[in-house]
């Protein structure tokens, strides 16, 4: 609580990044960028700063090296992302535009690294994608630790704290992030981040309440202040009244109470009440999500994002890199259905090269397929390493971004030589290995009476479909208002691909975010999903409400649904129904 003269309570709203409630002392973690001044120095200073900086670059790399191998074995998604700040230490580019700014302009190091390093960050916040654009955040923060190691200060470590607290920072590094495992921290709060931030899926991992993008938290956080985090809603309270802390401490109960209450679903099999079996599987980034997943009761991987291999890094990643990383996940579902999707980069965003590429619209440039069909090299080399995995357990790989029949047979000539060149070396693979797509573009849905001719299932991606069909930039906060997966155009491409995929007997699933949202789930039970891929810790909760639910209810319900005019209709009309529904639910 403030000291004497007690200060208020104070209320600010974030994003909610991981549920639960957290109470406790909070502690600041001073993540943000050193302030550098413009300063030069004499020539025959110059190799002297040369020097110091690489020193610093340094002493950085032995300090992350040194973070990675202490949680090496306890958590090896982790080490991967710290392998993945280490590579970014040693890229060339870094280094070396540094230095030959420190010799050719005679700027001190600090001034020098940090003209190169926002540079390279104004770079990745023009990147359009919300996972890659927080990538830039992995950049910002190994920024700082060379800066602090620079201005010979040292950084405040998560390692050494040893009483329960809740962490306050600008941002938190997968560095802090890998030390919180074996810390008494009970949740943080951060300036910054998104959902899709390595803070925010680590948070989930771990199950500590999170609430990244506060913004102000920095400023508004006093020492030693009471805070509370609540990761369901996106709040957090400093200084919290008496009150404030009893009314918390309740709902904290109630959230363990509803944990353990949805424990119990994990396991059981997702069939409704009239005997409709769904599917209900995750959504995974890194192989090592497979165990989060497999407990919360995903029957299998809908959407596994590749592009992960790709970020960060001087080289692009080798065919046994690709083989080694899907065999670890197929080996962990030997039972279950894991979906590989082909890689959903650009040109401007994959390996080193951290230069844009020159377009107005980077959502509907050269990315995902089109960029793969242009670089068969690349592609290949990810079909055949996906092929070979497929011997490993009941694996199936996905293309995104699919616009028409054309691009679908172009892609799969692609994989017909890959399949030829593993015949040639006599490589196994399973020859009957399903090959879908995502349906994301509104031109596939248009014609998915013809693509579901030639695949062997569909995948409905939400989150692009709804940008592409209703005409907004879902990361635009001046038009993001009408971002509406209850659109009623949205509702009928969904149906209109469901029932597609369904005359030519193909399963149909749902990836995107819509997916996990419980408020759809009797919507999309309605209208005929067969699969629902999503954020693993939400699986329990969609499996609860499908289990309690009728079927053939449903789907007459959903066919109601759609005579409504507007999102807003759709929306009133669902909550009624669901609330009526389950009672029990919150919404």
């Amino acid at each position: 609580m403030g000291e004497g003269g007690r200060t208020r309570m104070r209320v600010l709203k974030g994003i909610p990044a991981s549920a639960g409630i957290a109470i406790g002392k909070g502690y600041f973690l001073n993540r943000t960028l050193p302030r550098s001044v413009k300063s030069t120095i004499g020539r025959e200073k110059v190799e002297e700063e040369v020097a110091a900086f690489q020193r610093a670059l340094g002493r950085s790399k032995e300090q992350i090296r040194s973070i990675r191998d202490s949680v090496a074995d306890s958590t090896a998604e982790h080490h991967q992302i710290l392998s993945v700040h280490l590579a970014l230490l040693e890229d060339s580019t870094l280094m070396e535009q540094t230095v030959r700014m420190i010799r050719e302009n005679q700027f001190t190091a600090d001034w020098a690294f940090n003209r190169v390093l926002q540079s390279l960050l104004e770079t990745f916040h023009r990147i359009e994608d919300p996972y890659l654009r927080e990538r830039g955040h992995d950049l910002r923060q190994i920024g700082h630790r060379v800066l602090e190691n620079l201005a010979g200060r040292p950084l405040d470590s998560v390692a050494s704290i040893k009483d329960p607290v809740i962490i306050v920072a600008h941002d938190l590094s997968p560095a802090d992030t890998a030390q919180i495992l074996k810390s008494p921290v009970q949740g943080f709060a951060t300036d910054v981040g998104s959902r899709t931030s390595h803070t925010a899926i680590t948070a989930r991992s771990l199950g500590i309440p999170a609430v990244v993008g506060v913004e102000r938290i920095t400023e508004e956080y006093g020492t030693s202040e009471t805070v509370i985090v609540d990761g369901e809603e996106g709040v957090v309270v400093l200084d919290p009244t008496e009150e404030a802390i009893r009314e918390y401490g309740e709902k904290r109960k109630a959230f363990a109470q509803r944990t353990r209450d949805l424990a119990k679903f994990a396991r059981l099999p997702t069939v409704t009440r009239d005997g409709k079996t769904l599917s209900l599987l995750a959504n995974i980034e890194f192989p090592e999500e497979a165990d989060v997943a497999l407990r919360s009761g995903a029957y299998g991987v809908g959407l596994y994002r590749t592009e992960f291999l790709f970020l960060n890094r001087k080289d692009l990643p080798s065919e046994e890199e690709h083989f080694d990383t899907y065999r670890r996940v197929a080996e962990k579902f030997v039972r279950h259905t894991v979906t590989i999707r082909t890689f959903d980069l650009g040109g401007d965003k994959f390996a080193s090269q951290l230069e844009l590429a020159d377009e107005m619209n980077p959502a509907m440039g050269l990315r995902a397929i089109r960029f793969c069909l242009r670089e068969k090299d690349i592609f290949k080399a990810q079909i055949r390493a996906v092929l070979r995995a497929s011997t490993f357990g009941k694996v199936r790989l996905m293309f995104p971004m699919i616009s028409g029949v054309s691009e679908l047979r172009a892609a799969m000539a692609v994989v017909e030589e890959a399949r030829s060149e593993l015949r040639r070396k006599r490589v196994p693979f399973d020859k009957e290995m399903s090959i879908g797509i995502m349906v994301e573009i509104p031109s596939a849905a248009m014609v998915a009476d013809l693509l579901a001719r030639e695949t062997d299932f569909f995948s409905i991606g939400t989150n692009d479909l709804i940008q592409y069909a209703l005409a907004i930039d879902r990361v635009n906060e001046h038009v993001s208002y009408l971002y509406e997966p209850l659109n009623p155009a949205i509702l009928r491409l969904v149906r209109r691909i469901v029932e597609a995929g369904h005359d030519e007997g193909i399963p149909v699933s749902m990836c995107g975010e819509m997916a996990g949202e419980p408020l759809y789930s009797y919507v999309l039970l309605g209208l005929g999903l067969d699969e629902l891929s999503m954020n693993a810790t939400s699986i329990p909760r969609v499996k609860r409400i499908l289990r309690k639910s009728v079927a053939h209810e449903a789907k007459e319900f959903a066919g109601s649904l759609l005579q409504h005019s507007t999102a807003a209709e759709i929306e009133r009309v669902l909550r009624k129904k669901m609330e009526d529904l389950f009672p029990d639910e919150r919404f």
